[in-house]
């Protein structure tokens, strides 16, 4: 009887770690290659959509609708965190750095995937004192 649950506690952990090990499989640089929404997949053709652009040659472009706000380069680490190197242009002006309005301003970001799907992941971004989570999907 004991050799029984032992058997089914073996098997239940293994197809955990294969589900843990499939959620990293999919948070590659194949996976991310594309454009992804911010606003849902109803808002990709926007004109106002916030956007992601992933290139496959390591290379980002971020923006609203048409507007290329942002460029930089990422890459994933082993423990699911995409690292940014971007800067923004002087054109885009956030609420946020009222100090850098009129000039390009570089920026370090490392938001941690949190959750994926086939068309969909959620990342938390932010400091320690206030951190998000947003979800990007994959537009066509």
């Amino acid at each position: 009887m004991n050799y029984r649950k032992l058997f089914v506690a073996a098997v239940v952990l293994s197809f955990q770690s294969l589900t843990a090990f499939a959620e990293d499989a999919l948070i590659s640089a194949d996976y991310l290659q594309g454009k992804w929404g911010l606003d849902g997949k109803e808002g990709c053709p926007s004109a106002t959509a916030k956007y992601v652009l992933f290139r496959n040659n390591g290379t980002l472009e971020v923006g609203r609708g048409d507007q290329v706000t942002r460029v930089g380069f990422w890459k994933i680490t082993n423990d699911n965190t995409i690292v940014g190197h971007t800067l923004t242009a002087p054109t885009h002006h956030e609420d946020y750095h009222p100090f850098f309005r009129d000039s390009y301003r570089y920026e370090y970001m490392s938001p941690q995937v949190v959750s994926t799907e086939q068309d969909a992941f959620s990342v938390t971004i932010g400091s320690d004192l206030e951190k998000k989570t947003v979800t990007l999907t994959r537009c066509p």
